[in-house]
């Protein structure tokens, strides 16, 4: 009987670590695409135009994310549309949020440097998806990654820089999601385990 107890007790006590492990990995947020119209120009036009579609994603315990209502210098580069800043426990912004569409063409369809061609094949800025993909989580309907968001000196004061990213696509939609954030104020384990939440649905 006491044995019985024992491990009844044993059990009680790895559910309860395990459910307390769970329920403190994170803020589970979701990111609604077309936004609002801000930003929005006859040449975006398509882009503010698809049905919206949300994204849901676990950031790290405290962070927030808040609709981005003026241009942000930090991250003034990354050209996606209906932007999120990324707020950490302490308010301080840290990273972006934003999505575009994306075109199949014949023979590249799973090629990143296609899907993401609008923020991946610049000289000085672009999201290195050559050289520095890392598949984080792929599923019928897409593939999220994580990579590496480069700086030229040309553009960052005279010094090359890296930043972190991650980039998510629902090939059903033929929309993704790109985020950048401060290298400095994002760990790996946290991007990746960011990266692993990320779910793009209507």
């Amino acid at each position: 009987m006491k044995k019985s107890i024992d491990l009844l007790l044993i059990l009680i006590t790895v559910v309860f670590v395990v459910s307390c492990g769970r329920s403190s990995g994170g803020n589970v947020v979701t990111l609604t695409f077309p936004v609002d119209d801000y930003a929005k120009t006859e040449f975006n036009t398509k882009v503010y135009a698809e049905e919206p579609f949300s994204v849901s994603l676990t950031l790290p315990n405290g962070w927030s994310v808040k609709k981005q209502e003026v241009v942000e210098d930090k991250f003034k580069l990354l050209p996606v549309f209906s932007k999120y800043n990324i707020l950490n426990e302490d308010k301080v912004l840290v990273g972006v949020a934003g999505h575009n569409k994306y075109e199949v063409y014949e023979g590249a369809e799973n090629e990143p440097a296609a899907i993401y061609n609008q923020i991946a094949l610049g000289n000085d800025y672009h999201f290195d998806v050559r050289d520095t993909y890392k598949v984080i989580n792929e599923t019928e309907t897409g593939v999220t990654a994580v990579t590496d968001v480069y700086y030229s000196a040309a553009v960052n004061d005279g010094k090359e820089k890296h930043n972190k990213g991650i980039v998510s696509y629902n090939k059903d939609m033929l929309v993704y999601v790109a985020f950048e954030f401060d290298q400095g104020r994002i760990t790996d384990e946290q991007l990746e385990s960011v990266a692993k939440s990320i779910e793009i649905k209507r």
